[in-house]
């Protein structure tokens, strides 16, 4: 079955290729023009849908064609869609606009792949029209999200692996004076209210669209009111700041929202912090410093797309343009997990062990893994800036990555669980720069692979000999030589001497064994190990040598 786009191709092009060629169209053009076009669909099962079109356009009499030709002639050249490469053109840009970004975290712990598609959009759209990408943390949270230390070099270490290059950073937390006056302004304006109406009672004016008495109260009052929360004198609970909204908008949790909050008890990394009770709401504290800070594009998850609607409000009351804004769907990537707030939640129960452990979709996590930073951005330049959720396939990011590390890696042989094989009447033979020795040769042998064959079996030692099971046990094999012949079936890998490895799975399950000596092993080298995938090499400082897994 056709689409719609696609049918409207056929059509416009068969009526063209019929005008151009005395009233008949050539179904063999219009497929390779469709083709060319459309290089995603599946031309065997439209075909029979394109050859009705074209018998449709061939059904019409020449004038009624030219007709219809007139009809698209102005604009008649179709040409496949440009690349976007997950950043679309932005329209709105001139010549006196500079592009400014910025990737506004809240920083209670290290960010993951959602967070990453914000960070990673934002810097592409800045680097894309040369203008500027700035990181802001948004640390105004000192009670539920209290902000992690030394945020700023942890996030700068993560999104400089992913090439995000950073032209100014900014912690909310040091710009409290700033918030403070232009929360005093909005006062002024009659704007903003101190509102100390109980919370549930509140809540049920708003949802019947009434307005609390604390809103109809004098421009005195007001100022007076926040005067006693910025000196303390009202305490945590018994007041908040509120933004004047419409109380007819469709959606309660606009009307009127909370613009600041007093906490009584501070705890915050940032010391200069630490005296100040009075702060701001993420919406109030992000709508200012987007515009202080000359921000002019905002790329950020379509949940944020309801603050957008809050936020307007302030800049509609100080005569200010509101930044032009993108809104794109959730990442859902198999089962990682990718919220901050379930990951440290998980860490403090003890379900994760920490921030990059490997079940997690943390940057910190597939960077441990040995995942290459150009396969994360590829993905989500992929995605691009879809309104829709999307639920990336984990093995279309693990090719992405196979193709990066396979050119990178170094291949070896891994025993899971050795056990000693010993053969006689071995040959002299050389084989993966290995001398086997004549007469008797010990091997390493996986002790799973041992344990499905039998006495008598006949196993093909990988890339050396063929050799017949004379003897096993749980701790050693006895075999013979019989012959160098390749037969497909029973290959067995080995090693001669072996290097001890423990390898974090995926799962955070642990796996030992053996991989081949003699390799040059240093921190982050990646590892192809044979009959089980990719990994890194996370420390070599003690035995066994850490591996992580990476994937297959």
């Amino acid at each position: 079955m056709l689409s719609k786009e696609v049918k409207e191709d056929v059509y416009r092009y068969a009526v063209k290729n019929a005008f151009l060629h005395g009233g008949r169209a050539d179904v063999g053009a219009v497929v390779g023009k469709i083709a060319a076009l459309h290089k995603d669909t599946n031309l065997k099962r439209i075909m029979n849908d394109i050859v009705e079109v074209v018998k449709q356009v061939n059904s019409k009499s020449f004038s009624e064609i030219e007709e219809e030709y007139k009809k698209f002639e102005p604009t008649y050249e179709l040409k496949p869609k440009e690349e976007t490469e997950g950043t679309d053109k932005l329209e709105w840009k001139d010549k006196g606009t500079e592009v400014v970004t910025r990737f506004a975290p809240n920083p209670n712990g290290p960010f993951h792949l959602g967070n990453a598609r914000a960070a990673i959009l934002s810097h592409e759209y800045a680097a894309k029209y040369g203008g500027r990408f700035l990181l802001r943390f948004d640390d105004t949270d000192p009670k539920v999200k209290k902000p992690m230390e030394n945020a700023e070099e942890i996030f700068k270490e993560d999104l400089g692996w992913l090439g995000c290059r950073v032209d100014a950073t900014y912690f909310a937390s040091d710009r409290l004076d700033i918030y403070y006056k232009y929360m005093r302004l909005a006062v002024l304006k009659g704007k903003a209210y101190v509102c100390s109406c109980d919370s549930e009672e509140w809540r049920k004016l708003i949802w019947d669209k009434k307005a609390c008495p604390c809103r109809e109260k004098s421009e005195d009052e007001q100022v007076a009111l926040f005067d006693k929360m910025m000196k303390h004198e009202l305490k945590e609970g018994q007041a908040v700041l509120r933004i004047k909204t419409n109380l007819e908008d469709p959606d309660p949790s606009v009307r009127d929202w909370w613009a600041a909050k007093i906490v009584d008890e501070v705890e915050h990394p940032n010391k200069k912090a630490l005296g100040k009770h009075v702060w701001p709401s993420y919406n109030f504290a992000s709508a200012i410093d987007d515009h202080e800070l000359g921000v002019t594009l905002i790329c950020r998850g379509q949940e944020h797309s309801q603050n957008e609607t809050k936020q307007r409000f302030l800049y509609d009351y100080f005569g200010w343009i509101y930044p032009k804004t993108i809104h794109f769907g959730r990442i859902k990537l198999g089962e990682l997990t990718l919220s901050t707030s379930a990951i440290k939640k998980g860490i403090e129960e003890g379900t994760y062990f920490g921030w990059d452990d490997p079940r997690l979709g943390t940057i910190r996590a597939f960077r441990r893994r040995g995942f290459q930073p150009e396969a994360l951005k590829k993905i989500i330049m992929e995605v691009g800036t879809n309104t829709n959720d999307a639920a990336i396939e984990f093995n279309k990011l693990a090719d992405y990555n196979r193709e990066i590390v396979k050119d990178i890696s170094t291949a070896t042989e891994f025993i899971e669980d050795p056990i000693k094989m010993s053969v006689n009447l071995t040959p002299d033979i050389e084989t993966r720069g290995v001398l086997l020795s004549k007469g008797l040769q010990d091997f390493l042998v996986a002790k799973k692979e041992t344990e499905k064959r039998k006495q008598g079996d006949i196993v093909r030692l990988k890339e050396a000999y063929n050799v017949r099971i004379l003897e096993k046990n749980e701790f050693d094999v006895q075999a013979e030589f019989v012959g160098t012949t390749k037969i497909d079936k029973a290959v067995m890998g080995w090693v001669v001497e072996g290097e001890d490895v423990e390898i974090t799975m995926d799962d955070a399950s642990k796996r030992y064994g053996m991989i081949e000596a003699g390799i040059d092993l240093n921190e982050n080298k990646i590892l192809y190990l044979e009959r089980l995938g990719y990994c890194r090499v996370d420390s070599i400082e003690e035995m066994p040598v850490k591996l992580w897994f990476c994937h297959r």
